[in-house]
């Protein structure tokens, strides 16, 4: 009786031992879903804090700051969709998928309807309570990490208000 209280005693020490320094895992797939559902709420929040209608307040393209000549607002959902209005005019529409976690944070702009249609825009962003600012290359180029445009640079820098 003595042998089989020992024995049950060690095997039930070994076993909290092992799952104390090992943990329970959990499946694979339950740790992929519990991976997809965090990075889900993380654009969330993202699309949340960046919808609202936006008014283009400065453009700088090739080392140039310009103001545009006609009203540009973009109005953001918090599904991630947007469309860009001209003088009250829709010219064209797309998705924005956020990288809020990267220092600076990435957007990448996806052009779906309109003018531009089937081209992404890979950028950066920066966002405060009433102003935001984006910046991309045009055409195929990379990423920008910096919210600069040079003369000879392709860097894009938007600056918008919220209305």
């Amino acid at each position: 009786m003595k042998n089989s209280l020992f024995t049950h005693w060690l095997v039930m020490c070994l076993v909290s031992i092992v799952f104390s320094t090992t943990g329970f895992a959990e499946p694979a797939d339950v740790a992929n879903q519990r991976k997809v559902d965090e990075e889900e709420n993380v654009q969330q929040k993202a699309r949340e804090k960046y919808a609202g209608i936006w008014r283009i307040e400065t453009i700088a393209s090739k080392g140039n700051i310009s103001e545009p000549d006609k009203r540009i607002v973009f109005d953001n959902k918090t599904d991630g969709t947007w469309t860009l209005f001209i003088d009250d005019k829709e010219f064209s529409s797309g998705t924005n998928s956020f990288g809020p976690l990267s220092e600076p944070k990435e957007i990448d702009i996806s052009i779906t309807g309109g003018e531009g249609q089937g081209k992404v825009l890979q950028g950066i962003y920066e966002l405060e309570e009433s102003i935001q600012r984006l910046c991309f290359r045009g055409g195929a180029g990379s990423r920008p990490d910096s919210f600069e445009s040079f003369y000879g640079d392709e860097s894009v820098v938007v600056t918008f208000v919220r209305e």
